[in-house]
């Protein structure tokens, strides 16, 4: 009996999927139908899409007909099936679904929405000579991950894939197996890239992300050849991306609008568009993820309580990435690891009662999984025997970030936004690694480790605010989460794509965000797609 409920249940699921994709598909047909293009005068654009059904598919798809429609050659690549890894496929996926079963299927709705929607695409090559190229290392994960070719150090781009895969630093039993099929896709599309732009000249290639094995070798290529790209992904907020000439999209540097918009004051509205905003923020109403499930907490006192902290103690506050991002990985500047950071600190701080050291790990670790813990790491590095003065918030302690800061009296960021929120608070926050809002007038920035010890120490004593701190982070704030990120005519619920805002293409103003990039494609000397009008 229960068998054969769970067979009604499965062909039920199956039949309301196969209805849904039918339904998407006269959606998507509809919406692309009878578009008509101009002859391709304004030059070519590769697109190089290679995972073609996920997050950011429909917004591509509306670039291929925005391109076309504004008078570009369009070339639109994606997988097939031959693909032995990429960085979509993870050892979770492995281990649950399979490789062939989840991948199939990724395939089979990538050419489902392509030809639904009359974008004309070609298949990823995976020529024999890689594995000619790959056969002398192929058992061996030291010499993979020291294999460069044409100048390229593709063993590094194989190690940021290898640290997604088990999402940790730590490698199994199969990784020498693993990382040859990750080098082999990586130098896959290094090959099809140089196919593509020697045979073809084109304005700029398009491509997300930058990283990892599928379009971190096409950066490289185009970076050693001098071809310009433009490169995006999903935004903070729903229904936004961040878009980047020349630069992979999880470096969400502006240098250039920064420098270009220096003397530019922000209006009482943009005022209160970052407040409203920053609210927001608490509980990340809009934002993608959510990393405070529990609301701001009002009583510090009683927080610092539960934490260990004497009410009358100094609070130096770390915080931490996800370990196995490789897009926070090779940042370090201070020290040798994050990590390093926290334990000399720690070990610096142990024996003064009137300083505490908290380090919160990223809620990341619980919302987006990891093998590998910074608060075990920790205490492993301390034998599990921490200072009395010392305290990690776990991320399922589900402490909301801004409670965080309102305890502390000064933070210490790797990487992440929050130390931007911290400036934002009036609090003295030091940088330690290469981040996109470093160096910018509102925050700590050593270089050595003697220069953040000899920080921390004055703030300790002085609590001192850069000059026009809390004024240039609010800028900065704006510039980022308003102008630099973009909302797309995108929909989404739950994640999941849920229609355009429009009913065909040429239906969108001039104004909308999308059209303005393509438009401004065509401007000599091209840096940012910030619009400040």
């Amino acid at each position: 009996m229960k068998d054969h409920k769970t067979s009604n249940t499965s062909v039920l699921t199956k039949a309301k999927r196969i209805v849904k994709n039918l339904l998407q598909d006269k959606y998507l047909s509809d919406t692309f139908k009878n578009t008509t293009y101009p002859q391709a005068t304004k030059g070519n654009i590769l697109m190089y899409v290679a995972i073609g059904n996920m997050y950011l598919t429909p917004l591509e798809i509306l670039m291929y007909h925005l391109l076309r429609m504004e008078g570009y050659d369009v070339d639109y690549l994606i997988y097939d099936n031959a693909v032995p890894l990429n960085e979509l496929i993870t050892k979770k996926v492995l281990n649950e679904v399979g490789k062939d079963a989840f991948w199939t299927k990724v395939v089979a709705d990538a050419e489902r929405m392509l030809k639904a929607s009359n974008v004309n695409y070609s298949f990823i090559k995976f020529p024999a000579v890689i594995d000619q190229l790959i056969q002398p290392v192929k058992n061996n994960l030291d010499a993979i991950l020291k294999f460069t070719y044409d100048g390229i150090d593709f063993g590094d781009i194989v190690l940021g894939v290898m640290y997604r895969f088990y999402k940790s630093t730590n490698f199994e039993s199969d990784a020498a197996d693993r990382a040859a099929e990750f080098l082999k896709t990586a130098l896959a599309n290094y090959m099809q890239v140089k196919e593509q732009c020697e045979h073809k000249t084109y304005k700029y290639v398009m491509f997300s992300h930058g990283i990892y094995c599928t379009w971190q070798p096409v950066a490289e290529y185009c970076r050693l050849h001098h071809i310009n790209y433009v490169c995006y992904d999903r935004g903070k907020r729903n229904a936004s991306t961040n878009f980047n000439i020349n630069q992979p999209s999880p470096d969400w540097s502006f240098n250039t609008a920064w420098e270009r918009f220096a003397g530019r004051k922000l209006t009482e509205q943009e005022h209160g568009m970052v407040k409203q905003y920053m609210a927001d923020r608490e509980l990340q109403k809009g934002d993608v993820y959510s990393y405070n499930p529990a609301p701001r907490q009002a009583d510090i006192l009683a927080v610092k309580k539960e934490l260990g902290i004497h009410p009358s103690a100094k609070v130096i506050t770390i915080f931490t990435n996800l370990i196995w991002d490789a897009a926070n990985v090779a940042r370090d500047i201070a020290f040798k690891s994050a990590l390093d950071c926290i334990v000399q600190t720690i070990e610096h701080y142990k024996n003064n009662p009137d300083v505490h050291i908290a380090i919160r790990s990223h809620p990341a670790e619980k919302v987006l999984g990891t093998n590998e813990r910074y608060g075990s790491l920790i205490k492993e590095k301390f034998n599990n025997n921490l200072p009395a003065n010392v305290s990690i918030i776990e991320p399922d302690m589900n402490v909301n970030s801004f409670t965080v800061i309102d305890m502390s009296d000064i933070g210490v960021v790797n990487t992440s936004t929050v130390g931007l929120e911290f400036a934002m608070m009036g609090k003295p926050i030091i940088l330690i690694s290469e981040t996109n809002y470093r160096n910018k007038g509102f925050t700590y920035d050593p270089v050595t480790s003697t220069e953040y010890f000899e920080t921390l120490n004055r703030l300790l004593q002085t609590g001192e605010l850069l000059k026009d701190q809390v004024e240039l982070a609010d800028k900065y704030f704006y510039m980022m989460m308003f102008l630099y990120q973009k909302d797309i005519p995108v929909n989404y619920k739950n994640g999941l794509f849920d229609g355009y805002s429009f009913k065909k293409p040429s239906a969108l103003p001039a104004t909308d965000n999308i059209m303005r990039i393509i438009k401004s494609l065509e401007q000599p000397g091209l840096k940012d797609f910030i619009f400040w009008d």
